[in-house]
């Protein structure tokens, strides 16, 4: 998929954007900004992509994103439940200057240094109380904005139970020059993973090699297709097994898996715990 640049519209007396979204599902391209983002989900469920990772998103979950970083929140296609979120969007060089003199912002620096890769912070009572900060702050202006914006910052940089999303690296920024084979290859596979999608397939729909493709692939996510494809999958099928009660056999079945050997490995590989276990731990009454 193609990252489109995205201009973030500022008003000339803020030095931040905060915005609420309430919309019937999350529907923004993959796309890049100069701003670093902080976002904090109140409603909805899907794909998250950042970087070269792919991970489910739910309720609670708050992401900071570095500059340039290529994101996307999807829904699945029949998704009707309804999307909400507060995000904030900020130009690095506005708090440099501060964040660099002064010791006492040393943490928000190194935080901000590693949104670089993205950051996930799991679901907590601290991460709540933040993003209820967070809801606030379209409704402030000028100084007093700022000012509860950087003190977020400080008790976020202050929180250890984290992710990091995305492998660092430049290549990244390559979409600013990338042509359409990325965004051929993201649309096939939203539209075909229940069934079977072969390297040669995605090779015949670039007009590359197998080999050319594979090299092409690696290049840009450092992973292999058939990695990629199986995370896709195996996020996919995380959301059915939150939301559903279907055989967890049905499940892997819709979603492309034949061998349901395979499918285990790949699921535990991926999550760290059985399908079984997953469904257990996010709904105690499957």
């Amino acid at each position: 998929m193609k990252a489109k640049l995205e201009v973030v519209p500022h008003k000339v007396d803020s030095s931040i954007a905060a915005f609420y979204y309430n919309e019937n599902h999350f529907d923004a391209p993959w796309h890049y900004h100069d701003e670093l983002e902080l976002t904090y989900i109140t409603q909805s469920s899907g794909v998250r992509y950042v970087g070269n990772s792919i991970k489910s998103f739910q309720p609670g979950d708050m992401v900071l994103n570095g500059p340039l970083l290529p994101h996307s929140w999807q829904n699945a296609p029949n998704y009707q439940g309804g999307a909400s979120s507060i995000y904030v969007q900020w130009l690095a060089e506005e708090f440099t200057e501060i964040i660099t003199k002064l010791t006492e912002f040393h943490s928000i620096k190194t935080m901000l240094d590693r949104a670089n890769s993205g950051i996930f912070f799991k679901a907590s009572k601290e991460v709540h109380l933040i993003g209820n900060r967070l809801m606030a702050l379209p409704a402030l202006s000028g100084a007093q904005q700022i000012m509860n914006f950087i003190d977020i910052l400080l008790e976020l940089s202050y929180i250890n139970n984290y992710d990091l999303l995305s492998e660092p690296g430049n290549h990244f920024f390559r979409y600013r020059e990338t042509d359409n084979r990325v965004k051929d290859i993201f649309a096939f596979i939203d539209e075909n993973y229940v069934r079977k999608i072969s390297v040669d397939n995605m090779a015949d729909l670039t007009f590359m090699t197998k080999s050319s493709f594979c090299k092409f692939f690696k290049n840009y996510f450092n992973k292999t297709f058939t990695q990629y494809l199986n995370e896709y999958r195996i996020h996919r099928i995380c959301r059915e097994l939150q939301e559903t009660a279907m055989p967890v056999s049905q499940i892997a079945l819709n979603c492309g898996y034949e061998n349901m050997s395979y499918f285990h490995r790949q699921f535990k590989s991926v999550t760290g715990m059985t399908p079984a276990s997953y469904r257990l731990k996010y709904d105690g009454s499957y």
